[in-house]
């Protein structure tokens, strides 16, 4: 399952990377547990609840893919909902949520 995070605007807050071994916390929402599996570039893979979530960037914006473990799609949304506001602020109204997947050819 893979969502995107796109502001109409095209714009990204500065993100905050956390210490070594912490980097991913700039897209994980304060009240989620995570470990960092992997972290490369700006970009990696987290643990959370026995969920890896890899956390990446797109030509329009922010990437989450939900990589091993099963959840509804309310929990997804409420997830995806918790990174939009801890990366734009919840007052910013311009970020808009997809459901990604390969376009056909």
């Amino acid at each position: 399952m893979k969502f995107e995070l796109v502001d109409r605007q095209g714009y990204i807050p500065d993100l905050n990377y956390g210490e070594a071994g912490q980097e991913l916390a700039c897209f994980v929402p304060s009240d989620y547990t995570f470990k960092q599996v992997s972290y490369h570039s700006g970009e990696g893979e987290v643990s959370i609840d026995n969920h890896l979530w890899q956390f990446f960037f797109t030509q329009e914006g922010i990437g989450v893919r939900l990589l091993d473990g099963i959840v509804s799609l309310k929990e997804a949304e409420t997830f995806i909902l918790a990174v939009k506001s801890h990366i734009w602020g919840d007052a910013h109204q311009q970020v808009q949520t997809f459901l990604a997947g390969v376009t056909p050819k």
